[in-house]
Protein backbone atom coordinates (compact mmCIF):
# COMPACT_ATOMS: atom_id res chain seq x y z
CA UNK A 1 0.00 0.00 0.00
CA UNK A 2 3.42 2.26 0.62
CA UNK A 3 4.30 1.83 -2.55
CA UNK A 4 1.21 2.75 -4.32
CA UNK A 5 0.91 5.68 -2.30
CA UNK A 6 3.98 6.64 -3.10
CA UNK A 7 3.75 6.05 -6.56
CA UNK A 8 0.55 7.70 -6.52
CA UNK A 9 2.41 11.28 -4.56
CA UNK A 10 4.82 10.87 -7.56
CA UNK A 11 2.61 11.32 -10.51
CA UNK A 12 1.12 14.32 -9.01
CA UNK A 13 4.02 15.98 -8.08
CA UNK A 14 4.94 14.89 -12.29
CA UNK A 15 1.77 16.35 -13.26
CA UNK A 16 1.97 19.52 -10.82
CA UNK A 17 5.59 20.21 -11.93
CA UNK A 18 4.15 19.54 -16.23
CA UNK A 19 1.55 22.07 -15.21
CA UNK A 20 3.37 24.76 -13.97
CA UNK A 21 6.51 23.90 -16.85
CA UNK A 22 3.18 24.76 -19.67
CA UNK A 23 1.92 27.53 -17.92
CA UNK A 24 5.56 29.35 -18.08
CA UNK A 25 5.90 28.67 -21.41
CA UNK A 26 5.43 31.80 -23.77
CA UNK A 27 1.47 32.54 -24.53
CA UNK A 28 2.61 34.20 -27.94
CA UNK A 29 4.64 32.83 -30.86
CA UNK A 30 5.90 33.84 -34.32
CA UNK A 31 7.05 31.75 -37.23
CA UNK A 32 8.93 33.01 -40.03
CA UNK A 33 8.50 30.30 -43.64
CA UNK A 34 9.52 30.86 -46.88
CA UNK A 35 10.05 29.17 -50.15
CA UNK A 36 11.85 30.44 -53.75
CA UNK A 37 9.10 29.62 -56.40
CA UNK A 38 10.28 30.15 -60.05
CA UNK A 39 7.93 32.15 -61.22
CA UNK A 40 7.51 36.27 -61.05
CA UNK A 41 6.51 37.75 -57.71
CA UNK A 42 3.27 39.70 -59.25
CA UNK A 43 2.11 36.56 -60.44
CA UNK A 44 2.15 34.99 -57.26
CA UNK A 45 0.82 37.89 -55.31
CA UNK A 46 -2.36 38.14 -57.71
CA UNK A 47 -2.50 34.29 -57.25
CA UNK A 48 -2.84 34.57 -53.44
CA UNK A 49 -4.75 37.36 -53.47
CA UNK A 50 -7.94 36.07 -55.11
CA UNK A 51 -10.21 34.58 -53.05
CA UNK A 52 -11.53 32.01 -54.94
CA UNK A 53 -8.19 30.15 -55.21
CA UNK A 54 -7.80 29.78 -51.40
CA UNK A 55 -9.88 26.01 -51.75
CA UNK A 56 -6.75 24.94 -53.99
CA UNK A 57 -3.54 25.72 -51.34
CA UNK A 58 -5.17 26.91 -47.74
CA UNK A 59 -3.90 24.78 -44.89
CA UNK A 60 -5.54 26.85 -42.13
CA UNK A 61 -8.90 25.00 -42.25
CA UNK A 62 -8.84 21.49 -43.73
CA UNK A 63 -13.04 20.43 -43.11
CA UNK A 64 -14.19 19.27 -46.42
CA UNK A 65 -16.41 20.86 -48.69
CA UNK A 66 -15.21 24.36 -47.04
CA UNK A 67 -16.12 27.37 -49.46
CA UNK A 68 -14.66 30.51 -49.48
CA UNK A 69 -16.95 33.71 -50.47
CA UNK A 70 -15.70 37.27 -50.13
CA UNK A 71 -16.96 41.00 -50.28
CA UNK A 72 -13.86 42.57 -51.92
CA UNK A 73 -10.45 41.73 -53.58
CA UNK A 74 -8.98 44.75 -54.10
CA UNK A 75 -5.49 46.40 -52.93
CA UNK A 76 -5.53 49.03 -50.24
CA UNK A 77 -9.24 47.72 -49.13
CA UNK A 78 -9.83 45.27 -46.25
CA UNK A 79 -11.69 42.12 -47.28
CA UNK A 80 -14.29 39.64 -45.55
CA UNK A 81 -13.72 36.16 -46.04
CA UNK A 82 -16.64 33.64 -44.67
CA UNK A 83 -15.31 30.23 -44.04
CA UNK A 84 -18.91 29.43 -41.66
CA UNK A 85 -20.65 31.14 -39.15
CA UNK A 86 -17.46 30.80 -36.52
CA UNK A 87 -14.59 31.46 -38.55
CA UNK A 88 -13.66 34.31 -40.97
CA UNK A 89 -10.76 36.51 -42.25
CA UNK A 90 -10.56 39.68 -42.77
CA UNK A 91 -7.72 40.73 -45.05
CA UNK A 92 -5.70 44.44 -45.64
CA UNK A 93 -4.18 44.55 -48.49
CA UNK A 94 -1.30 47.22 -48.13
CA UNK A 95 0.63 47.07 -51.51
CA UNK A 96 1.43 45.20 -54.48
CA UNK A 97 4.56 42.99 -52.62
CA UNK A 98 2.59 42.45 -49.22
CA UNK A 99 -0.71 41.49 -47.77
CA UNK A 100 -1.73 41.83 -43.98
CA UNK A 101 -4.38 39.48 -42.95
CA UNK A 102 -5.85 38.94 -39.19
CA UNK A 103 -7.27 35.31 -39.27
CA UNK A 104 -9.79 34.71 -36.65
CA UNK A 105 -11.60 30.94 -36.28
CA UNK A 106 -14.03 30.35 -33.09
CA UNK A 107 -11.96 32.63 -30.65
CA UNK A 108 -8.72 32.49 -31.57
CA UNK A 109 -6.69 35.36 -33.45
CA UNK A 110 -3.73 34.88 -35.70
CA UNK A 111 -1.87 37.35 -37.96
CA UNK A 112 -0.54 36.73 -41.26
CA UNK A 113 1.77 38.91 -43.07
CA UNK A 114 2.69 37.70 -46.43
CA UNK A 115 5.46 39.12 -48.20
CA UNK A 116 6.42 38.46 -51.99
CA UNK A 117 10.06 39.72 -53.15
CA UNK A 118 11.65 39.80 -56.80
CA UNK A 119 14.40 36.96 -57.59
CA UNK A 120 15.17 37.62 -61.21
CA UNK A 121 12.47 36.09 -63.13
CA UNK A 122 11.37 34.32 -59.90
CA UNK A 123 10.06 35.18 -56.56
CA UNK A 124 11.05 34.62 -52.62
CA UNK A 125 7.44 34.29 -50.59
CA UNK A 126 7.66 34.62 -47.04
CA UNK A 127 4.43 34.13 -44.46
CA UNK A 128 4.96 35.06 -40.69
CA UNK A 129 2.77 34.24 -38.82
CA UNK A 130 1.60 35.56 -34.70
CA UNK A 131 -0.68 34.88 -32.50
CA UNK A 132 -1.57 33.49 -28.63
CA UNK A 133 -1.54 29.83 -27.09
CA UNK A 134 -4.40 29.11 -25.28
CA UNK A 135 -3.55 26.31 -22.14
CA UNK A 136 -4.77 23.50 -24.45
CA UNK A 137 -2.88 24.80 -27.42
CA UNK A 138 0.47 25.25 -25.01
CA UNK A 139 -0.04 21.53 -24.23
CA UNK A 140 -0.68 19.73 -27.19
CA UNK A 141 2.65 22.63 -28.44
CA UNK A 142 4.74 20.73 -25.41
CA UNK A 143 3.70 17.18 -26.36
CA UNK A 144 4.41 17.75 -30.11
CA UNK A 145 7.87 19.41 -30.21
CA UNK A 146 7.15 22.84 -29.84
CA UNK A 147 4.51 25.55 -32.05
CA UNK A 148 6.71 25.36 -34.50
CA UNK A 149 5.84 21.73 -35.29
CA UNK A 150 2.33 22.67 -34.26
CA UNK A 151 1.58 25.70 -36.80
CA UNK A 152 4.77 26.03 -38.87
CA UNK A 153 3.46 22.16 -41.21
CA UNK A 154 0.83 24.26 -41.94
CA UNK A 155 2.17 27.48 -43.32
CA UNK A 156 5.15 25.06 -45.16
CA UNK A 157 2.24 22.63 -46.67
CA UNK A 158 -0.02 26.14 -48.16
CA UNK A 159 3.21 27.23 -50.10
CA UNK A 160 4.60 23.97 -51.10
CA UNK A 161 1.12 23.87 -52.72
CA UNK A 162 1.64 27.32 -54.11
CA UNK A 163 4.40 26.43 -55.24
CA UNK A 164 2.69 23.48 -57.36
CA UNK A 165 0.30 25.50 -58.86
CA UNK A 166 2.99 27.41 -60.85
CA UNK A 167 4.98 24.70 -61.51
CA UNK A 168 2.74 21.25 -62.40
CA UNK A 169 -0.31 23.19 -63.13
CA UNK A 170 0.78 26.21 -65.30
CA UNK A 171 4.06 24.62 -66.65
CA UNK A 172 2.00 21.61 -68.41
CA UNK A 173 0.10 22.73 -71.52
CA UNK A 174 -0.18 21.80 -74.65
CA UNK A 175 -1.45 23.45 -78.20
CA UNK A 176 -2.93 22.02 -81.21
CA UNK A 177 -4.19 23.74 -84.71
CA UNK A 178 -6.98 21.64 -85.87
CA UNK A 179 -7.32 23.61 -89.25
CA UNK A 180 -10.24 25.03 -90.91
CA UNK A 181 -13.91 24.66 -90.05
CA UNK A 182 -17.47 25.74 -90.39
CA UNK A 183 -18.78 27.62 -87.00
CA UNK A 184 -22.50 27.22 -87.40
CA UNK A 185 -24.74 30.24 -87.07
CA UNK A 186 -26.61 30.42 -83.57
CA UNK A 187 -28.26 33.00 -81.70
CA UNK A 188 -26.61 34.38 -78.09
CA UNK A 189 -26.72 36.73 -75.58
CA UNK A 190 -23.41 38.70 -74.65
CA UNK A 191 -22.29 41.85 -72.35
CA UNK A 192 -19.72 43.45 -73.27
CA UNK A 193 -16.62 44.65 -71.38
CA UNK A 194 -13.00 45.57 -71.73
CA UNK A 195 -9.77 45.05 -68.91
CA UNK A 196 -6.06 44.77 -69.00
CA UNK A 197 -4.64 41.41 -69.80
CA UNK A 198 -3.91 40.06 -66.48
CA UNK A 199 -7.42 41.21 -64.69
CA UNK A 200 -9.68 39.02 -67.44
CA UNK A 201 -9.83 35.78 -65.94
CA UNK A 202 -11.45 37.74 -62.42
CA UNK A 203 -13.33 39.99 -64.81
CA UNK A 204 -14.59 37.72 -67.51
CA UNK A 205 -15.81 35.15 -64.48
CA UNK A 206 -17.70 37.79 -63.14
CA UNK A 207 -19.51 39.20 -65.88
CA UNK A 208 -20.73 35.38 -67.02
CA UNK A 209 -21.99 35.37 -63.09
CA UNK A 210 -24.11 38.54 -63.94
CA UNK A 211 -25.57 36.77 -66.97
CA UNK A 212 -26.38 33.19 -65.09
CA UNK A 213 -28.34 35.50 -63.09
CA UNK A 214 -30.17 37.38 -66.02
CA UNK A 215 -30.98 33.99 -68.04
CA UNK A 216 -32.19 31.99 -64.68
CA UNK A 217 -34.19 35.45 -63.55
CA UNK A 218 -35.96 35.58 -67.53
CA UNK A 219 -36.48 31.53 -67.53
CA UNK A 220 -34.30 31.62 -70.85
CA UNK A 221 -33.23 28.39 -72.69
CA UNK A 222 -29.37 28.41 -73.05
CA UNK A 223 -27.63 25.70 -75.35
CA UNK A 224 -23.77 24.56 -75.14
CA UNK A 225 -21.45 26.22 -72.88
CA UNK A 226 -20.56 30.00 -72.50
CA UNK A 227 -18.06 31.65 -75.06
CA UNK A 228 -16.00 34.94 -75.05
CA UNK A 229 -15.72 37.25 -78.51
CA UNK A 230 -12.66 38.87 -78.74
CA UNK A 231 -12.38 42.57 -81.06
CA UNK A 232 -9.19 42.04 -83.35
CA UNK A 233 -6.79 44.03 -81.04
CA UNK A 234 -2.96 43.21 -81.90
CA UNK A 235 -0.85 45.61 -79.42
CA UNK A 236 -1.64 42.72 -76.72
CA UNK A 237 -2.00 45.62 -73.31
CA UNK A 238 -5.87 45.15 -73.16
CA UNK A 239 -8.68 43.11 -73.96
CA UNK A 240 -11.81 44.25 -75.96
CA UNK A 241 -14.54 41.38 -75.03
CA UNK A 242 -18.05 40.18 -74.92
CA UNK A 243 -19.13 37.64 -72.64
CA UNK A 244 -21.44 35.59 -74.54
CA UNK A 245 -23.94 32.90 -73.90
CA UNK A 246 -25.40 30.47 -76.63
CA UNK A 247 -29.69 30.43 -76.51
CA UNK A 248 -31.98 28.53 -78.45
CA UNK A 249 -34.00 31.31 -79.55
CA UNK A 250 -33.26 34.99 -80.39
CA UNK A 251 -34.05 36.96 -77.24
CA UNK A 252 -34.79 40.97 -77.56
CA UNK A 253 -33.90 43.03 -75.06
CA UNK A 254 -34.06 47.18 -74.53
CA UNK A 255 -31.70 49.29 -76.11
CA UNK A 256 -30.30 50.42 -72.77
CA UNK A 257 -29.75 46.95 -71.42
CA UNK A 258 -26.08 45.69 -70.70
CA UNK A 259 -27.10 42.40 -71.86
CA UNK A 260 -27.79 42.19 -75.62
CA UNK A 261 -29.61 39.81 -78.11
CA UNK A 262 -26.92 38.78 -80.97
CA UNK A 263 -26.81 36.33 -83.63
CA UNK A 264 -24.35 35.49 -86.48
CA UNK A 265 -24.44 33.68 -89.22
CA UNK A 266 -21.70 30.27 -90.35
CA UNK A 267 -18.76 31.71 -91.05
CA UNK A 268 -14.82 29.62 -91.63
CA UNK A 269 -11.86 29.83 -89.04
CA UNK A 270 -9.09 28.28 -88.17
CA UNK A 271 -9.84 26.41 -84.86
CA UNK A 272 -7.19 25.75 -82.32
CA UNK A 273 -7.40 23.76 -78.76
CA UNK A 274 -5.32 24.66 -76.23
CA UNK A 275 -5.46 22.66 -73.03
CA UNK A 276 -3.70 24.25 -69.84
CA UNK A 277 -3.93 27.28 -68.21
CA UNK A 278 -5.52 30.61 -69.85
CA UNK A 279 -1.69 32.32 -69.30
CA UNK A 280 -0.64 29.94 -72.47
CA UNK A 281 -3.33 31.99 -74.73
CA UNK A 282 -1.14 34.23 -76.53
CA UNK A 283 0.94 31.43 -77.92
CA UNK A 284 -2.01 29.59 -78.92
CA UNK A 285 -3.41 32.99 -80.57
CA UNK A 286 0.86 33.07 -82.35
CA UNK A 287 0.31 29.33 -83.29
CA UNK A 288 -2.98 29.78 -84.89
CA UNK A 289 -1.79 33.09 -86.82
CA UNK A 290 1.09 31.48 -87.95
CA UNK A 291 -0.54 28.24 -89.12
CA UNK A 292 -2.97 30.73 -91.20
CA UNK A 293 0.12 32.88 -92.75
CA UNK A 294 1.98 29.16 -93.63
CA UNK A 295 -1.21 27.90 -95.08
CA UNK A 296 -1.83 31.23 -97.20
CA UNK A 297 -4.89 31.36 -96.06
CA UNK A 298 -6.66 35.21 -95.28
CA UNK A 299 -7.75 36.38 -91.85
CA UNK A 300 -10.99 38.56 -91.47
CA UNK A 301 -10.28 41.07 -89.39
CA UNK A 302 -14.10 42.03 -89.35
CA UNK A 303 -15.36 38.92 -88.33
CA UNK A 304 -16.07 37.02 -84.76
CA UNK A 305 -12.74 36.23 -83.14
CA UNK A 306 -14.27 33.25 -80.67
CA UNK A 307 -12.55 31.89 -77.22
CA UNK A 308 -14.91 28.53 -75.64
CA UNK A 309 -14.04 27.51 -72.50
CA UNK A 310 -14.96 23.39 -72.71
CA UNK A 311 -13.30 22.87 -69.28
CA UNK A 312 -12.92 25.21 -66.56
CA UNK A 313 -13.53 26.27 -63.22
CA UNK A 314 -15.72 25.96 -61.48
CA UNK A 315 -16.14 22.44 -62.67
CA UNK A 316 -12.64 21.98 -63.25
CA UNK A 317 -9.56 23.13 -60.68
CA UNK A 318 -6.66 22.03 -61.83
CA UNK A 319 -5.32 24.51 -64.66
CA UNK A 320 -3.75 21.94 -66.20
CA UNK A 321 -7.01 20.45 -67.15
CA UNK A 322 -8.80 23.12 -68.85
CA UNK A 323 -9.64 23.04 -72.46
CA UNK A 324 -10.43 26.22 -74.54
CA UNK A 325 -10.76 26.80 -77.86
CA UNK A 326 -9.97 29.78 -80.24
CA UNK A 327 -11.27 30.50 -83.78
CA UNK A 328 -10.01 33.17 -86.12
CA UNK A 329 -12.02 34.03 -88.91
CA UNK A 330 -10.95 33.91 -92.32
CA UNK A 331 -12.12 35.35 -95.52
CA UNK A 332 -13.47 32.63 -97.92
CA UNK A 333 -11.56 31.71 -100.97
CA UNK A 334 -13.27 32.03 -104.76
CA UNK A 335 -11.61 29.36 -106.21
CA UNK A 336 -12.99 25.55 -104.45
CA UNK A 337 -11.24 22.76 -105.51
CA UNK A 338 -11.27 20.20 -102.91
CA UNK A 339 -14.15 19.52 -99.79
CA UNK A 340 -13.34 18.56 -96.13
CA UNK A 341 -15.75 17.20 -93.38
CA UNK A 342 -14.28 18.56 -89.95
CA UNK A 343 -15.79 18.42 -86.46
CA UNK A 344 -16.51 21.50 -84.95
CA UNK A 345 -17.13 21.76 -81.23
CA UNK A 346 -21.08 22.63 -81.96
CA UNK A 347 -21.79 19.80 -84.90
CA UNK A 348 -20.16 18.18 -87.86
CA UNK A 349 -20.20 20.17 -90.58
CA UNK A 350 -18.59 21.35 -93.94
CA UNK A 351 -16.01 23.74 -95.53
CA UNK A 352 -14.39 24.18 -98.30
CA UNK A 353 -10.51 25.03 -98.66
CA UNK A 354 -8.28 25.89 -101.79
CA UNK A 355 -5.49 23.05 -102.42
Amino acid sequence: MKILKYLSLLFLLFLLAFVVFVATQPATYKITKQKKINTPSNSVFEYVNDFTNWNDWQQFNTEENMVFTSSQNTIGKKSYVKWDSESAIITTFAQKDSISQLFIQNDNKQTLHWKFKKSGNSSLVSVTIKGDLSFTEKIYSVLNGGITSYVGPQIQESLNKINSYFVSELGEYDIKVEGLVNRPAINYLEQKDSCVVKDFPKKSKALLKTMKNFIKSNAIETLEVPFVMFQNNDNGKKIVYAMCVPVKEKVFTTPDSQIQGKSYGSFLAIKTVLKGDYSHMKKAWAKTRNYITTKKFKEDKKGYYIGIYKKSIPEVNEPSKWVTEIYIPIIKKEAVTKKIIVKDSATVSSAESEN
